[in-house]
């Protein structure tokens, strides 16, 4: 996309993002006029940071997996901005390949005729954020632009600010400009249904129940109690932040449905926005029925607005205090953030102004960080006269020659390198790349989101059984006294995950340790497939400062991929300490109907469970793992059964859910069964899809399995929807395959009559 795009109004009411004054002739020079911005499959990041940076030209920069995401970024950069040209370009097919991210950033250099441009590299895969800092750095030196390092930024989404690499350098706050809903919506592929305006919610939200009776006398009890307490939300809202600056109030939408011109795929009962964040309010007459649509309106929210979406639930009758429990228990990734539960009175008596909105969800961000040096300014505003004399574009420069080159080849796992890995939301990553490289000594940085609950001894037990697999299992003592426990240190505190520059010295502090103590000489590699991007960087600044090699593990096709030796294959897999990945599972050895409670059988279709566990086992040509959801013999518990993966099958490093909500569930213990929807059915399928995504992330898949005949047409379009799939690709696959955990695969089968792909080992994928 190219051009200006008229906006309506005068022109002095465009917006180019924040104003700066040039504080020297030189840096009104030498400030950038463009930006490069990467794109992931996020849209809202690369969106903020065009509006932040305000410059005349911008350059969003995408995998061809993501076009279609940053083509709706580069419409609403123009819809609200005057910028003279908006261009979207592709590193190809694979975001994993450092090269060919080189490679397009080298082409944009050029075409920018090697005059400075701002990086933000906020989104992508981490390869392309790491790819395209490092050419930055080597494209526009410090030593021909001293300002360079301020002129690369990463969103820091506590301080809601663009943080730029200069320490020394203020953070700019982000700006959001004319952000809307509908903006935040049309960037994620969402529109709005033009005729979701109920009269019955308008009448009670602007005359109470009085208009609604008179308009309405004939509503069901059922109806009329929805249609109040939906109506009186929505007047509430309006009420108290009618004037409250940056913040946008609507009532009941729905989401057009890509799969079906005339329909709609989700709605909400009432929409808050305050500047890019957004509050999704759904008014329920009963508070069971929260824990059963908590699961599915999250995901859909976040599809609709993304990750700054949250949830609040407003029930009528009194408070239930373990509403907000019951919650978690049935999806862990559903915290306290994200959803929140209220009852009517709550939410009359506490939301009574625009401070108690944003004390309740919108707090403000963490401070700004105070420069190092004192009296740094904001970043000048482009400047319009000449500019000096470019410097060559650089290709694929060399390192100075005061840093130490890489090996001339890729360390093997028998040669012990040093390692140095983060900790991220999973800890599958940080053991599996322990096995990947099997290293004499290695340090892991945890950030302060980490989770750091047994992993050293979990992280020294992969070790041991990548070295000597046919032992048996060492308990802790055995990894101490065979000195494996000693080879994984943390670090004494989390390192800032949004601070690539302090991740980079504590690596290298360790690493300067560790060959003055050691003194073998031995290689060094760091690992960035784990922690933030921010951390994947400083990883890779601190390998580029002792001539180590980067990698990052390519789970969908096992192997590593060095940013200097290109792709290796994994060597075996990983031996995973299932019991701390998978907290409320247990092994299962039996059959699984001995151990499901009546509760647990009505909810999951425990025979087709069985039926397919049995097929995938036997498949398997290596050793399965079978843990069983421990809630299945509570009566209590095994209500929302259907919520989570009811077995989850490992195979070494791998781990494949079952899933088989039935059609006929129970509300509550002792209740009759009631036949589900189709929609209610999908929900239950994401619901458990996320559960399993949690814990295994790109290492685990969900089989969801339904018996022939039942309708899952509608929940394989609403999975595919909240998986971001394009309605214009056709079909999704059909194979088991791993990397998209979000991306559940429906499968029809009868216990006596399973298809092929139960019989896929698993074991060799």
């Amino acid at each position: 996309m190219t051009g200006r795009r008229a906006l309506p109004g005068p022109a002095a009411a465009r917006y180019r993002g924040p104003a700066h004054t040039p504080r020297t002739e030189r840096e009104a020079v030498d400030s950038p006029r463009a930006a490069v911005v990467l794109v992931g499959r996020s849209p809202t990041p690369a969106l903020l940071s065009a509006l932040t940076l305000g410059t005349e030209r911008l350059v969003l920069v995408a995998s061809d997996g993501t076009l279609r995401v940053a083509r709706r970024v580069a419409a609403a950069v123009e819809a609200l901005t005057d910028t003279a040209s908006v261009r979207v370009l592709s590193v190809g097919p694979d975001p994993h390949d450092f090269r060919a991210a080189e490679d397009t950033l080298a082409a944009v250099h050029r075409s920018l005729g090697a005059r400075p441009w701002f990086l933000d590299y906020t989104g992508g895969t981490k390869v392309m954020s790491v790819a395209a800092a490092l050419f930055h750095d080597r494209a526009l030196p410090a030593d021909r632009h001293p300002p360079t390092r301020r002129w690369r930024h990463y969103l820091d989404a506590g301080r809601d600010a663009l943080r730029t690499h200069d320490p020394a350098w203020p953070e700019r706050p982000i700006a959001t400009g004319r952000v809307d809903l509908r903006t935040l919506a049309r960037v994620h592929g969402a529109e709005w249904c033009e005729d979701r305006d109920p009269e019955p919610v308008r009448l009670v939200a602007q005359g109470g129940r009085q208009a609604l009776d008179a308009r309405y006398p004939d509503l069901s009890p059922a109806v009329r109690r929805g249609v109040i307490a939906e109506g009186r939300v929505l007047s509430h809202l309006r009420r108290h932040l009618a004037a409250a600056p940056d913040t946008e109030v609507l009532g009941p939408r729905r989401v057009a449905d890509p799969f079906h011109a005339d329909g709609s795929i989700a709605d909400f009962d009432a929409l808050v926005r305050h500047g890019h964040r957004v509050l999704c309010v759904e008014a329920k007459t009963r508070p069971g029925d929260v824990v059963g649509r908590a699961g599915w309106t999250v995901a859909k929210a976040r599809r609709v607005f993304g990750t700054a979406a949250q949830v609040l639930f407003v029930h009528s009758g009194p408070a239930v205090p373990s509403l907000r429990e019951q919650i978690t228990a049935v999806n862990p990734a559903l915290t306290a953030r994200q959803v929140h539960v209220w009852s009517m009175a709550d939410f009359l008596g506490r939301l009574t102004s625009f401070d108690d909105l944003r004390a309740a969800f919108f707090p403000p961000p963490a401070p700004l960080r105070t420069p190092v040096r004192q009296g740094a300014e904001p970043e000048p505003e482009p400047a319009r006269g000449p500019t000096p004399e470019p410097a060559p574009a650089p290709e694929h420069a060399s390192p100075p020659t005061s840093r130490p080159r890489p090996p001339e080849r890729h360390p093997g796992p028998g040669e012990r390198p040093r390692l140095v890995t983060s900790l991220g939301g999973s800890r599958l990553g940080t053991l599996t790349a322990l096995h990947a490289h099997r290293p004499g000594r290695a340090l892991v940085l945890p950030s302060r989101q980490s989770v750091r609950d047994h992993v050293r001894e979990s992280a020294a037990r992969t070790l041991y059984a990548a070295e000597r697999p046919d032992d048996p299992r060492p308990d802790a003592a055995r990894l101490k006294e065979a000195g494996y426990r000693d080879r994984v240190r943390f670090t004494a505190a989390p390192v800032e995950g949004s601070d690539a520059d302090e991740v980079a010295a504590v690596a290298l502090e360790w690493l300067a340790a560790e060959g003055g103590a050691a003194g073998d000489g031995a290689s060094v590699i760091a690992d960035i497939t784990t922690g933030t991007k921010a951390m994947s960087l400083g990883l890779a600044l601190a390998a580029r400062e002792v001539g180590a090699c980067t990698t990052y593990q390519l789970v969908h096709r096992r192997s590593i991929v060095c940013m200097v030796h290109g792709e290796a294959a994994l060597e075996g897999r990983a031996a995973v300490d299932w019991p701390l990945v998978l907290p409320g599972y247990a092994p299962l050895e039996g059959p699984l109907g001995a151990r499901v409670g009546p509760v647990g059988r009505v909810q999951v279709d425990t025979a087709l469970l069985e039926a397919a566990r049995a097929e995938l086992t036997r498949a398997a040509s290596g050793p399965v793992g079978v843990w069983m959801d421990a809630s299945l013999p509570d009566p209590d518990a095994s209500v929302t059964a259907q919520e989570r993966p009811s077995l989850v099958l490992t195979f070494g490093d791998r781990a494949v859910g079952l899933a088989a909500p039935a059609w006929r569930r129970l509300r509550s213990p002792g209740a009759e069964p009631r036949a589900v929807s189709r929609g209610a059915w999908a929900q239950s399928v994401f619901a458990a899809t996320t559960h399993l995504g949690v814990r295994c992330d790109v290492a685990g898949t969900v089989l969801a399995l339904s018996r022939p005949g039942a309708d899952v047409g509608r929940a394989g379009e609403l999975v595919e929807w909240i998986a971001h799939a394009d309605p214009s690709q056709g079909e999704p696959g059909t194979g088991l395959v791993f990397g998209e955990p979000l991306r559940p695969l429906l499968v029809a089968a009868a216990p006596g009559a399973l298809p092929p792909i139960l019989s896929t080992d698993v074991s060799r994928l």
